[in-house]
C-alpha cells in the first residue's frame, strides 16, 4: 500500500521558488554567459528539488514501511516500530509537510514523516504490528 505525501503550501512555495531561482540561474549560465559548471550545477539541482517534490512517499509491503524523499531510500521493519506520535515540526526530515508522523523503532531511532491519509497510515501500520503504541503530544 503506497501513501503518498502531504504537502504545505509554504514548502511548496520554498522548493519552487528555489527552482525558479535556479532556472535563472541556469538561463544565465546557457544564455547570457556560458558557464558549463553553473549549468550542471544547477541541472541537478532542479532535478533534485524535483524529485523531492514528485517522489516522496510511503510504501507498506512485504511487513516493511519503504520511505522515498527523492533519490533518499530507506526501510524500516515494521515490526521494529516501538511508537508512533503525531508532531507538528518544521524541521528537516522526508516530510513535505509540517504534520508529520514521528515513528520510534530500534531502540532510539526517530523519523518524521507525513502521509496525507495519517490515520488510515497509522491503521495499516497497526495491522502489521499491534504491540505499536500511540503516544500523546505532551
Amino acid at each position: 500500500m503506497e501513501f503518498s505525501s502531504k504537502r504545505d503550501m509554504w514548502m511548496g512555495l520554498i522548493i519552487w521558488a528555489l527552482i525558479g531561482v535556479f532556472i535563472w540561474i541556469f538561463y544565465e549560465s546557457t544564455f547570457i554567459e556560458f558557464n558549463l559548471a553553473g549549468i550542471i550545477v544547477m541541472t541537478i539541482m532542479v532535478g533534485l528539488l524535483l524529485s523531492i517534490w514528485f517522489c516522496t512517499h510511503y510504501k507498506i509491503e512485504q511487513g516493511i514501511l519503504k520511505i522515498s524523499c527523492g533519490p533518499i531510500k530507506k526501510s524500516i521493519t515494521i515490526e521494529d516500530i516501538q511508537s508512533i506520535r503525531l508532531t507538528v515540526n518544521p524541521f528537516t526530515a522526508p516530510a513535505l509537510s509540517m504534520y508529520r508522523i514521528e515513528i520510534n523503532y530500534w531502540k532510539y531511532k526517530t523519523i518524521s514523516i507525513s502521509p496525507i491519509n495519517q490515520e488510515r497510515f497509522i491503521k495499516e501500520l497497526q495491522k502489521l504490528n499491534p504491540k505499536i503504541r500511540i503516544m500523546s503530544n505532551e
